[in-house]
């Protein structure tokens, strides 16, 4: 990074040189909450197998998204460590996007055993059957939010106006102090 890229506020590439990304995007693993071998609390380094992303966004000092558009979700990381990611299953309508995703269909693992796909016809019941009753449920006209909180971990699904999965996001649980 050049000092007029300092200069102008430009933040560096974490990325910058890692090789280009391949698909089929890892496997999420239940059992050890971890997306192929990165897990939550990770340095950025960890995460170089999975390639450059499509776009690199800062929101401040500390936190950045790595958006894999041609891979179907993004991870974040907030003080240089894994902090949350989301799989893009399907259109969100209420989200305008300029970059063209391409979306997948998560594989899912527990205990090292292959344990099917979400898609965008996966529906509140089977999650529900996956992973018991949601700790949360937000329903209004647009969307369906889902919560399941498991082992430190907030699972949330979101399906559209039509019941279609759009998104699942997965993050460390904050405990309210």
């Amino acid at each position: 990074m050049s000092f007029f890229d300092r200069l102008l506020g430009k933040r560096p590439d974490p990325t910058q040189g890692w090789g280009s990304f391949q698909s089929p995007a890892p496997s999420f693993d239940l059992t050890e909450m971890s997306f192929g071998s990165l897990k939550f609390g990770d340095e950025i380094s960890t995460a170089a197998f999975l390639g450059r992303p499509t776009k690199v966004q800062w929101s401040n000092t500390d936190y950045f998204a790595l958006l894999y558009a041609i891979g179907g979700f993004q991870i974040d990381f907030e003080h240089g460590k894994f902090s949350y990611l989301a799989f893009l299953i399907g259109p969100d309508e209420s989200i305008p996007s300029k970059t063209e995703i391409t979306y997948i269909e998560p594989r899912l693992r527990k205990n090292g055993t292959d344990c099917g796909r979400l898609t965008g016809n996966s529906s509140v019941e089977e999650l529900k059957k996956l992973f018991g009753p949601p700790t949360n449920t937000d329903e209004d006209e647009v969307e369906i939010v889902l919560n399941f909180l498991r082992d430190g971990f907030t699972l949330e699904f979101e399906f559209n106006s039509k019941r279609r999965l759009k998104r699942w996001n997965i993050f460390p649980t904050v405990a309210n102090s």
